[in-house]
């Protein structure tokens, strides 16, 4: 069924979580006075909104790979190396500017 272009149809969408998980997250869903499906159609219609994740996903420090700073190879055959400072590349791009 479609209403102004809008189609009204719904389907079930499901996912595996362990069970300690659920229920926290079905305690925090009460709190605030949703129900968890509700949370997560709310997630989704963000996540199409903002045309991804809408908050920043990040590896704790402690869980970051140890990097290697070598030249990566590619269509710049290694031409290019990871800076060590960020900052100072911005500044370089102002003086640019």
């Amino acid at each position: 069924m479609k209403t102004n272009g809008v189609d009204l149809m719904s389907i079930q969408v499901s996912t595996r979580i362990d069970a300690t998980t659920k229920k926290q997250f079905d305690s925090i869903c009460d709190v605030i006075g949703i129900s968890s499906s509700s949370a997560l159609s709310m997630f989704i219609k963000s996540v199409i909104n903002y045309k991804g994740i809408p908050f920043a996903i990040v590896v704790p420090q402690e869980k970051m790979p140890v990097m290697s700073r070598e030249a990566v190879f590619g269509c710049m055959q290694g031409q290019f190396t990871m800076a060590d400072d960020f900052d100072a590349l911005l500044d370089d791009f102002k003086e640019y500017m």
